[in-house]
């Protein structure tokens, strides 16, 4: 649990792991951060713990990132006011292509948004490391 985790290495897994965690992704987060904490070196376990603890923030964020995304990113198909309903009303095709829309639209919305919390956050942390170990 210990590998891996320098001040810089620990202040890098938990940016990116909040910054995942936050991720409006019904699934793959996991698999995500796996592969990031693959290329980065990172330990796997406490990015995927900081990953999993976001979780309700996760859930709480859907709906914010989607009507930002629909707000920033007018263009496709439109969104039904009561998105989820129609959803479940609607199986098929329809679903699907409302349902990737409005993913791709929220993801977009995510990375404007979360993306740069994440450097400020890390540059904030590592900044404070630096004071510490002076």
């Amino acid at each position: 649990m210990t590998c891996g985790l320098s001040p810089q290495k620990l202040a890098l897994t938990v940016c990116i792991g909040s910054a995942i965690g936050t991720m409006p992704l019904l699934w793959g987060t996991s698999i995500i951060c796996i592969v990031i904490a693959h290329i980065f070196k990172l330990n796997h376990v406490a990015l995927q713990s900081v990953n999993y603890l976001l979780y309700p923030v996760q859930l709480a964020l859907l709906v914010p990132f989607f009507k930002l995304g629909a707000w920033l990113f007018p263009w496709g198909p439109p969104i039904p006011p009561y998105i989820f309903s129609t959803l479940l009303r609607n199986p098929g095709l329809f679903s699907l292509h409302t349902l990737g829309w409005i993913t791709l639209k929220s993801l977009a919305a995510w990375l404007l948004t979360a993306l740069p919390t994440a450097g400020l956050t890390y540059g904030i942390l590592m900044a404070a490391a630096s004071r510490k170990n002076a």
